[in-house]
């Protein structure tokens, strides 16, 4: 895939995941994007044969940007590789503030042709989800939950870590 095509794609998966998370959530939505990496796993084994070597490479720099925000340009720079593209890209709204919208966009290691993606279709490879919350979690407005769960919860997991809680228990944080 060019990156012209998934450039297309990009922004035709974006404006669809917003407009079915609205269907869901509650929370305004701002259009103005960026997006976070999340490969489904940041580590190759060694022994691991199905991985390329460019695969690898690839990898590597997407772990660089762990927890960055990028913009759509730089998110097709960093997906599209000799016209080859993450086999899938599930896309979720991870957080909605006023005035930017995060979209993590969980992907396959693996770069494929068009024609071994995952998802086909118009928007391929992008895959719509919208992470709804256990029901201990749920925060309903008219039937409709918090988008913004997700990022909380990350937030009070990290804070629950035993670094944080050593550092707590001896007074090294301010």
């Amino acid at each position: 895939m060019d990156k012209v095509t998934f450039r297309q794609h990009l922004d035709q998966a974006t404006t669809m995941l917003v407009d079915f998370t609205k269907t869901i959530c509650y929370n305004d939505i701002a259009d103005n994007y960026k997006y976070r990496i999340t490969p489904n796993s940041r580590t190759v084994d060694k022994d691991d044969k199905h991985f390329t070597n460019s695969e690898i490479a690839v990898l590597n720099i997407w772990n660089k940007h762990e927890n960055r925000f990028l913009t759509a340009d730089q998110i097709v720079d960093l997906f599209n590789h000799d016209n080859k593209v993450p086999v899938w890209v599930d896309t979720t709204i991870y957080e909605a503030k006023q005035d930017l919208t995060i979209i993590d966009l969980f992907c396959s290691r693996r770069l494929r042709d068009d024609n071994d993606l995952y998802h086909q279709g118009q928007i391929m490879p992008f895959h719509l989800q919208v992470a709804t919350p256990p029901d201990h979690l749920r925060d309903e407005k008219n039937g409709k939950c918090d988008v913004n769960w997700k990022k909380r919860f990350d937030e009070n997991r990290k804070s629950k870590t035993l670094l944080t809680r050593l550092k707590t228990l001896f007074g090294l944080t301010s």
